[in-house]
């Protein structure tokens, strides 16, 4: 008898332990429960790993990226795994293949590079896929695949007329432009259409003459040789337009030129960009703001993976493409785009949560876009 009740008892103390455990334990059963269903209490419960894929981390874009992963990941439950992979198909499916293989819960790609075969490898391995760099084809269907962002605004050719509205302000009257290749720079067409659309429209006189694009490939020689062209073909050229790398290659290749003082405005910066409008070389630079890229990137997937889709959601969002005319801007640009404090920077970890369901059950896909479409200029306001 008293062996019964001795077994009895051991036996409801261990119950009672295994209730009390059940009750404290954040790393069990339940909290993968609360990832598949969504979130109780406005938090996420499981530790994540992002993967990411770009062909380097050595230029201010990959840096840019890292850093602001580096921030996400001191604000939220995530871990960031970065892949190098090179422009070819087979090195970014290998890229992509190797990440799936170390257990990533999602990955944020650089480019639509083999985008179907990506996106059927990913929901094979049920992991979230999302382009940062470059809008995608709405078509490639996938619970799993999140979508793109358009790197140059919502309208690319409203860029193309900002530049133009600069060109003309400066009285240029003779413009070249380079750019690197179509079927790689997809965005160029709509970016040089409203470039010229927009100078036809300034230009009532017909006083500007805008010479066809020189077009150039990935290397700093290609964008060399065509500035040279440019020059030779229109020696009375008197600012160029860059969109292919303008400040890391067309810059120093019209430095080197015969013609060194053509000033130039360029999709690009980098650390000569604030002494170049110093010296009046440089008309007008810009970038992507590589922290709005990474936000709205990061913000989809790490609700996709807490069980939370928008319902307003589309395929392409878009963030704003920072551009600067002045010294000011780019020191601007250095202190609320690219600090050494990303909690100053374009998109904050507070904001963020704001427009993220996750945190927030009355949040749109629209806020998030509205959050990472900021100008610049929204962007210092907010932070002052």
């Amino acid at each position: 008898m008293k062996r019964k009740q001795w077994i009895f008892s051991l036996a409801a103390l261990m119950l009672l332990f295994s209730v009390v455990l059940s009750g404290c334990g954040g790393n069990g059963n339940s909290a993968n429960s609360n990832s598949a269903n969504g979130n109780e209490g406005g938090k996420a419960q499981d530790n994540y790993t992002i993967g990411v894929m770009l062909y380097n981390y050595t230029d201010i874009q990959g840096q840019q990226i890292k850093a602001y992963c580096s921030y996400l990941e001191k604000n939220f439950n995530v871990k960031f795994n970065f892949a190098t992979v090179g422009p070819s198909e087979e090195g970014h499916i290998s890229g992509l293949e190797n990440l799936l293989a170390s257990g990533v819960d999602a990955i944020i790609s650089g480019y639509d590079t083999a985008l179907e075969q990506s996106v059927s490898l990913t929901e094979e391995a049920g992991v979230y896929y999302v382009v940062a760099l470059g809008e995608v084809d709405e078509n490639v269907s996938s619970d799993y695949f999140v979508g793109g962002i358009k790197q140059f605004g919502e309208n690319p050719e409203e860029l193309g007329a900002k530049y133009a509205e600069q060109a003309y302000a400066s009285g240029a009257k003779h413009i070249g432009m380079t750019s690197f290749l179509e079927f790689a720079f997809v965005d160029a067409p709509a970016i040089i259409k409203g470039f010229t659309d927009k100078m036809n429209e300034l230009d009532t006189q017909g006083e500007v003459t805008v010479y066809p694009t020189e077009f150039h490939s990935f290397a700093p020689e290609n964008a060399a040789d065509a500035v040279t062209k440019v020059i030779s073909d229109h020696p009375e050229v008197d600012a160029i337009v860059g969109l292919g790398s303008g400040m890391d290659y067309v810059y120093p290749a019209i430095l080197n030129s015969t013609k060194p003082d053509i000033p130039l405005l360029a999709l690009g910066y980098n650390d000569s960009t604030e002494d170049g409008f110093a010296s009046g070389k440089v008309l007008m630079a810009g970038t992507n703001n590589y922290g709005q890229l990474i936000a709205g990137s990061f913000a989809q997937l790490y609700d996709r993976l807490n069980g939370k889709t928008y319902t307003d959601w589309k395929a392409n969002g878009y963030i704003s493409y920072v551009t600067m005319t002045s010294i000011e801007e780019v020191q601007d640009f250095k202190k609320y785009v690219i600090p050494e404090d990303q909690s100053q920077g374009p998109v904050t970890a507070e904001e963020l949560k704001n427009v993220m369901l996750t945190y927030n059950d009355a949040a749109t896909w629209e806020s998030l876009q509205e959050l990472t479409n900021r100008t610049l200029a929204e962007i210092k306001a907010a932070r002052n």
